[in-house]
């Protein structure tokens, strides 16, 4: 436990100093949105729905190292139902941590737009809960991320932003209509896609975010 300390401190104190000689800038949002979950597969081809809707919500958390890179951690709630009636399908809760690279501001976009133009983009992995509906059980699935987020300032505190997100699901064993892939239970990789509509909030003592530093 002592040595673990011994490594940890330093690795902190770093970390604490970094972040000072960010001081120039807020570096925090808490961002929230609604949107389209696009199932792409798997399904059972016989249902002529293909269980994609309006029904993703994500609530997440961003810190931003500098103005160019920082970390994400977000939950997404996802329902993949029938239409109508909503008697079969599956439910998605999923927690993750995503990489974000300012992507607007290596071609000056805040510049060339006056400072009201962004653009983010990000990847990472995350982990979900499945269940399907009608069902007590439920499956643990990992999850490869990717995507982008253009933004639109509204003031210093606040944006509103898109984003587009591709999701690859690791070892699914459980279709998107929330019927069972394989009786030997073998997975597959399964795919969805989010589009988003949201707003960011900047939290912070300084004027600027880095977004828009």
């Amino acid at each position: 436990m002592k040595k673990s300390i011994i490594y940890i401190l330093p690795i902190l104190l770093l970390l604490s100093n970094y972040l000072k000689a960010q001081s120039r800038y807020n570096q925090f949002s808490l961002e929230t949105s609604y949107g389209y979950s696009g199932a792409i597969s798997p399904y059972k081809d016989a249902f002529k729905s293909n269980f994609s809707g309006f029904t993703n919500l994500n609530i997440g958390g961003r810190l931003m190292f500098n103005e160019n890179f920082g970390l994400r951690g977000e939950y997404a709630n996802d329902r993949f139902e029938n239409d109508p009636g909503g008697k079969i399908g599956i439910y998605y809760n999923r927690i993750g941590l995503q990489a974000y690279y300012n992507v607007g501001k290596l071609f000056g976009l805040p510049y060339i737009l006056n400072e009201n133009i962004g653009l983010l983009a990000h990847g990472g992995v995350g982990y979900t809960r499945a269940r399907p509906i009608n069902a007590s059980q439920s499956e643990q699935i990992g999850n490869l991320i990717i995507g982008i987020t253009p933004q639109l300032k509204l003031s210093e505190r606040v944006a509103i932003f898109t984003d587009v997100s591709f999701i690859s699901n690791f070892k699914q064993h459980y279709r998107f209509d929330g019927s069972l892939i394989s009786e030997q239970y073998k997975p597959t990789i399964g795919f969805h896609y989010n589009i988003s509509f949201g707003l960011m909030v900047y939290l912070g003592k300084n004027r600027y975010h880095a977004d828009w530093y």
